[in-house]
């Protein structure tokens, strides 16, 4: 089985990925946190994770485990993250996206603009940076590395993922549009 995409595959859903949250944040003024699976045979899953109460160690584990069973070769993932500013002082609301595989990331970072009734109206470019070391990356590399689950994770996993799948996007790649 093939475990790796190809560069232009991700750089194809790292975009993907980037303009959906755009819109999402133009169009809708919200910006879930959410992720999407592809398999090597083009089949790709979208599941927005908002109503997922799972402490985030859980939730990450509970992703890969979804990943696997999928036969994910790559992913997307977004979310939004407060970070420090140690010029101003202060702290600021970003939105990461991260698309990888195995063996290659590609992650991006936006500013998260909000009016007075905290509605999101914009995004502000931060960067973007790519690499293939884990060490250098966030713990949303979930292809990378091993993880084992007990025979009770993958029970619960397994209905956890059961129970989402009406709620989830599924469509297939190869398919014209």
């Amino acid at each position: 089985m093939e475990t790796t995409a190809s560069r232009e595959l991700l750089l194809d859903l790292f975009e993907e990925y980037s303009e959906w949250y755009i819109s999402l944040a133009e169009d809708y003024g919200s910006l879930p946190r959410s992720i999407s699976g592809i398999g090597n045979n083009g089949r790709q899953f979208i599941y927005v994770l908002d109503g997922l109460e799972l402490h985030h160690m859980v939730r990450n584990k509970f992703m890969r485990f979804v990943l696997e069973d999928f036969s994910a070769i790559a992913y997307a993932y977004g979310s939004l993250d407060i970070r420090g500013d140690s010029e101003e002082g202060g702290v600021e609301e970003v939105l990461d996206i991260v698309a990888a595989d195995t063996e290659h990331y590609i992650s991006g970072s936006w500013r998260v603009i909000r009016d007075a009734e905290s509605k999101v109206t914009g995004l502000e470019h931060a960067g973007t940076r790519e690499g293939d070391d884990p060490d250098k990356h966030s713990g949303s590399w979930f292809l990378s590395g091993s993880i084992r689950f007990t025979d009770a994770e993958k029970v619960r996993y397994r209905a956890l993922w059961y129970e989402a799948k009406p709620g989830v996007v599924f469509k297939d790649r190869n398919a014209a549009e």
